[in-house]
């Protein structure tokens, strides 16, 4: 199944700004290496230039390797890393983007709704 994760985060918390960066690069760095070995699609990186200062990554590829990248222990220190030195860090994954998930994804949800009797 097709999916995304997204990685959002906020300001730096101040004095930690340089930490931040250094951390950023990391993971950039990472998904850089998981695009070569063929685990995710690709990754593109976004700062906001109006509003507050905040920004996201977003990582694509199948669901399922996605959430296995999320669960490995790498993973798991960078972004306790990120969460400690940026405000607002989130990560979400999301099925979709093209129409044979979309399709599946509905699928389900109607079947669901007609289980419970709301269809």
């Amino acid at each position: 199944m097709n999916g995304s994760v997204l990685i959002r985060w906020g300001a730096s918390t101040p004095g930690r700004e340089a930490k931040s960066l250094e951390v950023f690069g990391r993971a950039v760095a990472q998904f850089e290496r998981y695009t070569k070995e063929g685990r995710v699609r690709g990754h593109r990186e976004y700062f906001a230039i109006t509003g507050p200062q905040n920004g996201f990554m977003i990582a694509d590829g199948e669901v399922e390797e996605l959430m296995r990248i999320l669960g490995e222990e790498d993973m798991i220190r960078l972004t306790a890393q990120a969460a400690a030195i940026v405000s607002d860090f989130e990560i979400e994954t999301y099925a979709g983007g093209d129409d044979q998930t979309v399709q599946r994804l509905t699928s389900n949800f109607t079947e669901s709704m007609k289980q419970l009797g709301y269809m």
